[in-house]
């Protein structure tokens, strides 16, 4: 009878683990004006829940795709974006550590994030920008391809989440991975820019006009040229020790 309830207790708990609904989609995203002679590009990992249906509590998370090293190099976290430090999610508070590209080799990015306390961030269907990478340029010309690592790569990406005070793995949705020629998503001097989020340090130059509501982080150095109008509209902000600058100018 023993050997029966602990087979019965066993398989409820395997059964419970195994119908958790989570399921997340994770994408790199480059939208930031990418200004040829800076020879630094940066691409930001975003997650969500695949679906209204599948949300879960985001913990442990180990993002990992590969790169093309003749076209890239020196990759590093520029920030920290959304999941970092106190997280609030209006039900829970929940602490992440420092982000941290631990395990990244050759040509195999692995960002990292650990759930330091608290159940997780509530992760819905909507896009969360979770850290902001940078890489060198060393060939201009060039096309660069990102590619995860699924369940079938090794080392694979892995997301988990909280459940009954114990870390389970999500399961898998779609992966959006990255393909553009950097000749083509180089901007020389566009005729306006929108600039509305987390500001990379740069040079942000149009011909006619800049519009931003973004944010200058702390330490950042960001400059905006253009040759008839800037406007900072409501949300501007530049947080403590960041530079920031703003100039009338022909673009060059």
């Amino acid at each position: 009878m023993k050997d029966v309830l602990t087979f019965l207790l066993t398989f409820f708990s395997f059964t419970m683990l195994m119908a958790q609904t989570g399921q997340y989609d994770i994408r790199l995203v480059q939208e930031h004006p990418f200004q040829c002679g800076d020879e630094v590009i940066y691409f930001d990992i975003q997650v969500k829940a695949s679906t209204a249906g599948a949300t879960f509590r985001l913990a442990e998370q180990n993002y990992r795709f590969e790169y093309d090293t003749l076209i890239l190099t020196n990759p590093r976290i520029d920030q920290e974006l959304d999941l970092s430090g106190v997280v609030d999610d209006g039900t829970q508070i929940s602490v992440y550590k420092a982000h941290t590209l631990g395990g990244t080799l050759g040509d195999i990015v692995s960002y990292n994030v650990i759930l330091g306390s608290g159940d997780g961030y509530l992760l819905t269907d909507t896009w969360m920008p979770v850290g902001r990478i940078a890489f060198d340029i060393i060939y201009s010309i060039g096309c660069v391809d990102f590619t995860w690592h699924t369940a079938t790569d090794f080392p694979v990406t892995y997301i988990g989440e909280t459940y009954n005070d114990l870390l389970v793995e999500v399961n898998e949705g779609a992966y959006m991975g990255f393909f553009g020629c950097l000749s083509s998503i180089c901007l020389t001097c566009p005729p306006s820019l929108n600039l509305p989020y987390i500001l990379p340090d740069n040079t942000y130059s149009a011909v006619i006009n800049i519009t931003s509501d973004g944010t200058v982080p702390t330490g950042g150095d960001v400059e905006y040229q253009a040759g008839d109008v800037i406007m900072l509209d409501s949300g501007f902000s530049v947080l403590p020790q960041a530079d920031f600058s703003a100039e009338i100018s022909a673009c060059n």
